[in-house]
């Protein structure tokens, strides 16, 4: 029973302070759109940026009041996961395709803790540790497996914008007027 407790008091504990966060994190292009694009680069939709910094708000505030009652951890969990799995997706798929800097990968690093977190926060009781152990173990072939596919994918994507780069510059010159010394 003091495990099942504990373990209530650490969710709890974790969904306020991603909550605070992911309010942080939603607040910050309405309060400093000049520092936010220094990190995340200019943004052509500066509405749109707003509007989705105002539903991180929404959700982290949702979490907090979660967390506020031992009955609402789950639900606190589930838009912590959500919230998480959503921005980490998006990040990544976005920094591969190029529509967005390197630098989201700050924020795909960090949902991934709010993942990993929320993991270990929920892992099951002794009972299972066999069960536990096969599953991490598959987990962690199957993590590696596509961060290395990732790792790949990026690869190819900028050699494919350095590619792209290296013919504009050449295009460029070859289209430029003489000009004697």
């Amino acid at each position: 029973m003091a495990d099942s407790s504990s373990r209530r008091d650490a969710a709890a504990r974790l969904a306020r302070a991603q909550g605070v966060f992911t309010v942080a994190t939603g607040l910050w292009p309405s309060v400093s759109m000049s520092s936010y694009e220094k990190v995340y680069g200019t943004k052509t939709d500066r509405f749109l940026v707003r509007a989705i910094g105002s539903l991180l708000v929404g959700f982290g505030l949702n979490q907090l009041r979660a967390a506020a009652h031992p009955e609402g951890v789950p639900y606190a969990k589930r838009i912590g996961t959500s919230v998480a799995l959503t921005q980490l997706r998006l990040d990544v798929v976005n920094v591969l395709a190029g529509r967005v800097p390197a630098t989201c990968l700050i924020d795909a690093a960090a949902q991934a803790g709010w993942l990993y977190a929320w993991r270990r926060v929920s892992e099951p009781s002794a009972t299972t540790v066999a069960g536990v152990k096969f599953a991490k173990g598959t987990g962690v072939a199957l993590a590696g497996t596509a961060l290395g596919a990732c790792a790949a994918l990026a690869g190819e994507a900028m050699a494919r914008r350095i590619r792209n780069a290296r013919t504009e510059a050449r295009e460029e010159r070859a289209q430029a007027p003489f000009q004697p010394v």
